[in-house]
């Protein structure tokens, strides 16, 4: 297909939790810079189209079954049977080039040095956060892992990091150094304080070399997601200094105008109902933090659909924190923990818990039984969050809230 990868400017963004929220804020600046932004995310929350899109508009059903086809017949041709990532992932490289895209924002879809994605020339590479996962293709300590992603860093590029421990930073700065690129480190080249917060948003400034931003609006909740959208303002700074157009004002609109479903979504009031995509140890402890600073209500109850490969006992005693009640799911697909394994997993101090194996059950059944001041928590998986989202879009009477709009309870 003539190399479509290295045919567009491209920021590549690694990590283990906050890829796709800071792909989303980051296409979201060079769009409102006036750019034309291809956006390459997974997984999917309702359709696959998703994952491939060209300022925020998926790519056609047309258009998707045509590079079906053209990248199916080459493969063919070449004797070779592409995974279902690399597959998407080429997809995703021709469909940007030939609808000639200014830039491409690429999520890592596993580790780094061995992603698809990682044969793409990035001018700036984006790490986020750290922790563990999938350690039985990355390792099972965190620098192990750093050492996974930070293989995206491109020779004299630059990489921007937000990694809190510093053996496990140093992993990242020995590969920036082998490969000549320049390192900005959140923290300490350039730092965000949140400075207001409610269930509509919060308010953030950055602060970094010359550049200093006020009261920046982001519209995703959640301390994590100042950091998130402090990595995407540097990155687009340093962009700035690459040449690319990007303002100050692009900066501002492209923050506040940043969505992204399915992370502390807030779908639904009287009960609050909130989705959040929370899918291993350290996603939960960003969800039951954002929980307690940003809602008020009488009683939590979460309903839990957890894949098998997570840590779920551990997982549970986190979200148990701020559950008074648990119901626990199984979300369609074979890789769903069974619902009744978890109970041996379960605080000794837990007094309420449900087994409702069909996810369109346990909600309905979560609404039934909660007061208008409750909050109800799904979460675990994508996968739970995916089916969950289906049912209120079927239900016809979806009110997602991810702007500073709307009559929420206000945080504490």
């Amino acid at each position: 297909f003539g190399d479509p990868h290295l045919k567009v400017r491209t920021v590549h963004i690694a990590g283990t939790n906050g890829k796709g929220s800071t792909a989303a804020f980051t296409e979201s600046i060079l769009r409102s810079a006036g750019y034309r932004v291809g956006l390459y995310t997974s997984p999917h929350l309702l359709d696959f189209r998703e994952r491939i899109q060209i300022d925020r508009v998926p790519i056609s059903q047309t258009g998707l079954f045509d590079l079906v086809s053209r990248v199916k017949r080459a493969a063919d041709a070449l004797g070779i049977a592409p995974t279902f990532f690399e597959f998407g992932t080429v997809m995703a490289f021709i469909h940007f080039f030939e609808s000639k895209t200014d830039w491409n924002v690429i999520e890592v879809g596993l580790g780094g040095r061995l992603d698809a994605t990682n044969v793409c020339q990035a001018k700036v590479s984006i790490i986020t956060s750290i922790s563990l996962d999938h350690a039985e293709y990355l390792g099972s300590d965190l620098k192990q892992i750093a050492g996974e992603k930070a293989a995206i860093i491109k020779k004299n590029g630059t990489v921007i990091a937000y990694i809190e421990e510093d053996d496990v930073f140093e992993v990242v700065r020995r590969q920036a150094e082998v490969m000549d690129a320049r390192l900005l480190r959140l923290g300490t080249d350039f730092k965000t304080e949140s400075l207001s917060h409610d269930t509509g948003g919060q308010r953030i400034s950055y602060q970094g070399g010359r550049e200093q931003f006020d009261g920046l609006e982001i519209s995703l909740i959640g301390r994590h997601q100042a950091f998130n959208a402090a990595l995407a303002v540097a990155c687009c700074l340093e962009l700035r200094a690459k040449r690319a157009a990007v303002t100050g004002q692009a900066i501002r609109d492209g923050l506040k105008n940043t969505r992204w479903e399915g992370r502390l979504e807030v779908a639904g009031t009287r009960p609050i109902l909130l989705l959040d995509c929370a899918h291993n140890p350290d996603g939960v402890i960003k969800l039951t933090q954002a929980v307690r600073d940003y809602f008020s209500y009488r009683r939590c109850h979460v309903v839990l659909g957890i894949m098998q490969d997570k840590p779920c006992k551990e997982m549970i005693e986190i979200i148990s924190s701020i559950a008074d009640r648990i119901i626990l799911t199984k979300p369609r697909t074979a890789r769903s923990w069974e619902p009744r394994l978890f109970l041996d997993n379960l605080p000794s101090d837990q007094k309420v818990v449900d087994i409702i194996e069909e996810i369109h059950y346990a909600i309905d059944t979560a609404r039934k039984t909660s007061t208008p001041d409750d909050l109800i928590c799904v979460t675990g998986s994508i996968f739970t969050v995916a089916e969950a989202k289906q049912i209120i879009v079927n239900e016809g009477v979806t009110k997602t809230h991810n702007s500073a709009s709307g009559d929420f309870p206000r945080g504490r």
